[in-house]
């Protein structure tokens, strides 16, 4: 099935990472008239199809993944990932505009309603989230735990529909930092557990305490980690990291990974 799209020059958002254009599929037929959104790579131009491979790579885990927590939840708002179709620009309508003819970018279908973040991939995680949208961050939880401890999906947001959650541009956060720009690692995993509170979708689950790490990590040092988190963690996109030393990040991968392994 071929996909082709049109798209506005002037972006209707952006975060820190990409830029967003509204836009309309002109084929296939089935699809020809509805509304997508057109992403670009803020950082640099992405010539090659393949510089998506790493998006593309996260949003098929990400699914795969929510999957298997909506499974485990028995959820009546199952979690889904938007689909993510490269595509290069091919007609250029406006000189020096970008995306630039040639230019590869992705494409996905436009999600109508509210659009909301409910976690981020640095600890944030939203009023909503704590109270009523819980299955977010304990799809986070979940999904550390289902992979032991060396991963984690983050940064939720989308729109929640009356069938479901339906989230796009997801993050991975890996114990290697394998996944691209946005995987802030065993910080991120450690920023998100700082925060997060066990609800009745993932209090089965073992979950890390600073009990874990008494005579792992010195106190004085989790004592400055802790007011440096606090600093932190109200917003939605970092802009500050804690940057932990090599030896409190494999002290802390180590704990993980005993944490997540072991029966609660």
């Amino acid at each position: 099935m071929a996909l082709s799209a049109k798209f506005e020059p002037t972006p209707f958002a952006e975060g820190r990472f990409r830029t967003a254009y509204m836009g309309t599929w002109t084929s296939p037929r089935s699809k020809s008239g509805q509304r997508c959104v057109v992403k670009e790579l803020k950082e640099s131009y992405t010539w090659k199809a393949s510089d998506w491979s790493t998006a593309k790579l996260v949003q098929d885990e990400a699914q795969s993944l929510a999957d298997g927590f909506n499974t485990f939840s028995g959820t009546n708002h199952p979690i889904k990932f938007a689909e993510v179709n490269v595509m290069q620009v091919v007609k250029d309508n406006i000189p020096l505009s970008t995306p630039t003819l040639g230019e590869y970018v992705v494409a996905e279908d436009y999600i109508p309603g509210e659009f909301k973040k409910w976690c981020s991939n640095y600890g944030y995680i939203s009023a909503e989230a704590q109270a009523s949208a819980i299955s977010m961050p304990a799809f986070m939880h979940w999904s550390w735990y289902h992979t032991g401890g060396q991963m984690m999906i983050a940064d939720l947001q989308g729109v929640k529909t009356s069938n479901g959650y339906l989230l796009t541009d997801p993050v991975i956060l890996s114990d290697e930092q394998e996944y691209g720009c946005t995987d802030m690692g065993v910080e991120g995993m450690a920023m998100f557990f700082m925060k997060h509170q066990c609800n009745s979708f993932c209090e089965s689950l073992p979950a890390p305490t600073f009990d874990d790490f008494t005579g792992v990590i010195p106190a004085r040092t989790i004592l400055i980690y802790t007011l440096a988190f606090q600093s932190i963690q109200s917003s939605t996109a970092y802009r500050t990291e804690l940057k932990f030393t090599r030896s409190i990040k494999n002290a802390v991968l180590r704990t993980f990974r005993n944490v997540a392994t072991r029966r609660k």
